[in-house]
């Protein structure tokens, strides 16, 4: 890689991939400092922005990754990605309203981006709008029949309130407008896995939702899940591993990752995911599932 910067120095890739692996090294400010020089020569790379915040949030420095988001947003303001990660910011810090109207922007800078669309709809569950959100987005699609991101969006709104057989069909509808198109592809997927349909179908899915939302830690989570169930044990820990470090709330990934070390042998890593799913919200049905699968280890 320093061959290939000192051949090209103004290569932002070549920074970028210099930059991970100091962080991978845990030679942090040796990493942000090169990923710093790889956003000044690609203003646009949502990998450096997101690494750079990563080790503002590390540092515990919530004011100075915000500003970083908001500075590069104001140079970029067509990148709906830097929305996708405030958005995501935004939520950890539990600013629902603000973090709606993130999601709206990266979608109105955007209608293809699928990560946008999987966080609005998130966000509406989460603000207990999910019928309002319902009958807004139906109306929209009627009005605009070939736009298979609303379809999408329907079936995650549907999903959220308990009607999989609806939202199977919007996702559906949604990949024969869109056969790419990525939260369709990847909620259909995960309802198989669910269901105990078809794996081999699941996984293409999975992977084709993994292509288009190659940095979302949900795509992430559905793809390892179908590893998780082709028995490919190895690749599913890696993803989620990755996936935890954007999102370390989510009790579900937690939960698969458990389940996951379970099948690598590795009953204490296990113990540490389960015990976090079952700690991070008690109620749910990953944290039962979690609870089962950590007596069945007793």
């Amino acid at each position: 890689m320093k061959i290939a910067m000192n051949n090209a120095p103004q290569s932002a890739q070549a920074y970028l991939m210099l930059g991970e692996l100091r962080y991978a090294q845990k030679r942090y400010p040796e990493g942000a400092a090169l990923l710093e020089q790889a956003l000044q020569y690609d203003p646009n790379s949502i990998a450096s922005l997101r690494g750079l915040v990563g080790y503002d949030l590390l540092k515990k420095q919530p004011d100075h990754a915000l500003a970083r988001m908001n500075a590069q947003i104001a140079k970029n303001p067509k990148n709906s990605g830097f929305y996708d990660l405030l958005a995501q910011f935004q939520i950890q810090n539990k600013n629902l309203d603000q973090a709606a109207a993130t999601a709206q922007k990266a979608m109105d800078v955007n209608p293809d981006d699928g990560e946008a669309v999987a966080l609005y709809a998130q966000l509406q569950v989460q603000r207990g709008q999910a019928a309002n959100a319902i009958g807004a987005w139906e109306q929209w699609s009627k009005a605009h029949p070939s736009n298979a991101g609303a379809l999408a969006i329907l079936g995650t709104l549907e999903e959220s309130r308990g009607d999989t057989r609806k939202a199977e069909d919007y996702y559906k509808k949604a990949l024969v407008l869109q056969p790419t198109q990525p939260v369709a592809a990847n909620n259909l997927a995960y309802l198989m896995l669910q269901n105990g349909e078809n794996v081999d179908v699941a996984l293409s899915l999975a992977e084709t939702a993994r292509r288009g939302m190659p940095d979302s830690p949900n795509s992430a989570d559905t793809l390892a899940w179908a590893y998780y169930f082709k028995g490919t044990y190895g690749y599913a820990r890696d993803l989620l591993e990755d996936a935890l470090k954007i999102n370390p709330n989510s009790t579900a990934m937690q939960y698969h990752l458990g389940m996951v070390y379970v099948k690598l042998g590795d009953r204490n890593n296990a113990t540490i995911h389960f015990k976090k799913a079952i700690s991070m919200e008690p109620d749910s049905q990953a944290a039962k599932d979690a609870r089962a699968a950590l007596q069945g280890l007793g």
